[in-house]
């Protein structure tokens, strides 16, 4: 008998990885009419550059704080938390007021 190697069915082939590369899927748009810029801010009416979490500085922590959904749209009791957001933001700052 030979010295063959038998294969296994679905067994990776020498210099293949076992597991095929997965490519990032780009984000969902979000639903509703509003459709972002490539690579732009996911909020309703934003158009600057997208840099954490599909949005820009700014909109990244109204998401944080719960203003916004990870659509874009605005929350239903919005008003409400958008008072706390500028206490807290007033508070963080400082209570100082920038140009």
């Amino acid at each position: 008998m030979g010295t063959a190697e038998t294969k296994k069915p679905g067994a990776p082939e020498a210099g293949k990885p076992h597991h095929p590369e997965k490519k990032a899927a780009p984000p969902t748009p979000p639903k509703g009419g509003w459709t972002p810029a490539p690579e732009g801010c996911f909020s309703v009416g934003c158009k600057a550059k997208a840099h954490r979490f599909n949005f820009c500085n700014e909109h990244f922590d109204q998401f944080k704080f719960g203003l916004i959904k990870k659509t874009g749209e605005p929350v239903p009791d919005y008003e409400k938390k958008y008072d706390q957001y500028v206490a807290f933001k007033a508070k963080a700052t400082g209570g100082r007021k920038v140009a």
